[in-house]
């Protein structure tokens, strides 16, 4: 890999993770970050050995000099952020998950880097767990048969660990596209903000039916009373696969009988979709956790909250740009 100079906006927990990440990569150099607390920016400027800091991130994209930009802050941000590394001459940008708030942010992010030749990624970090990638490659191969159903659950809301549950269910089923999601939430206790989603509005219980192109459903539980562990279980005709990451092994029960297959470990999973996006700027091509994907993923979101809204089911794509759970929140409806 040839020399790269990368930006980070957001110098919390994530910036820290994608730093990290960076600098084990040969030839990759964090040479600026952005952040509006000045505590945080000064002690991660001091930390990475970070030459240029910013209290604005515009700033940064105008000093120009960057490859590639990490968008590591709040949701509501990422679509202005994105919007202008792609118009400061960047080559990639690694925007952390969701991908944006509501479609029509999705849509203006993923125009703004293909007009200015830009590959752009989601942090789906998942798609790159050994785990995940050992299971998705028996699943293609016909160790379980053909597959029928897929179940994922984890904690929190669908905008927060959600995400990375749906993205995962996608890519299990090989990113077929989705033809029609049925939804509810429930949000008894009001909140706004949760986890790293502090400017969002969340729901406190989520549950999902999704029907792919291929054939296969998917039912998804997020939140209070779901299974708490981020966890999948892809059922064929012929077996079932079992991933676990990280409580337990990867399990098949399949033509095979019983498996529990040993699995690679060529690192960390942001560091692995980091060195993704290089190959993806090298190679002319889409990341495989692209800007496309993430779309579909938040698609599906924008879809169970809009079966909420409408007690039914809502058939892809979707029409509407806005949230339908902030417009249902406006109007005092949950």
């Amino acid at each position: 890999m040839g020399g790269y100079s990368v930006g980070i906006v957001g110098c919390g927990g994530m910036g820290s993770s994608h730093a990290s990440a960076y600098l084990s990569i040969e030839g990759v150099e964090v040479s600026a970050c952005s952040d509006i607390n000045s505590t945080n920016l000064n002690a991660f400027a001091e930390r990475y050995n970070v030459a240029r800091k910013y209290g604005d991130y515009r700033e940064m994209m105008k000093a120009g000099g960057l490859d590639i930009v990490s968008i590591c802050t709040w949701p509501k941000t990422h679509c202005e952020v994105t919007v202008e590394a792609a118009k400061g001459g960047v080559r990639g940008i690694m925007c952390e998950k969701p991908l944006a708030v509501n479609l029509g942010e999705a849509d203006e992010m993923i125009d703004a880097c293909r007009e200015n030749g830009v590959v752009l990624a989601v942090g789906h970090e998942h798609r790159f767990d050994p785990q995940s990638v050992k299971a998705r490659g028996l699943i293609e191969s016909g160790e379980i048969g053909r597959p029928e159903l897929i179940w994922g659950h984890c904690s929190l809301d669908l905008m927060n660990n959600g995400t990375h549950v749906i993205d995962l269910v996608n890519y299990l089923n090989m990113d077929s596209k989705a033809m029609w999601v049925m939804g509810q939430v429930d949000r008894s206790r009001k909140r706004l903000g949760a986890a790293n989603h502090p400017d969002m509005y969340v729901e406190d219980m989520a549950i999902g039916h999704i029907k792919y192109e291929n054939g296969v459903e998917a039912v998804i539980e997020l939140g209070e009373f779901a299974p708490q562990n981020f966890e999948f279980h892809v059922i064929g005709d012929k077996g079932q696969v079992e991933v676990n990451s990280p409580q337990a092994p990867l399990r098949i029960v399949g033509i095979n009988g019983i498996q529990s297959p040993e699995l690679s470990s060529d690192g960390d999973n942001v560091r692995m979709e980091l060195i993704e996006l290089i190959k993806a700027m090298e190679e002319g091509r889409e990341h495989l956790s692209s800007g496309i994907r993430g779309r579909a993923t938040l698609e599906i979101i924008m879809a169970l909250f809009e079966s909420s809204r409408r007690r039914a089911i809502i058939k892809l794509p979707l029409g509407i740009k806005e949230n339908p759970l902030e417009e249902m929140i406006k109007g005092d409806l949950i």
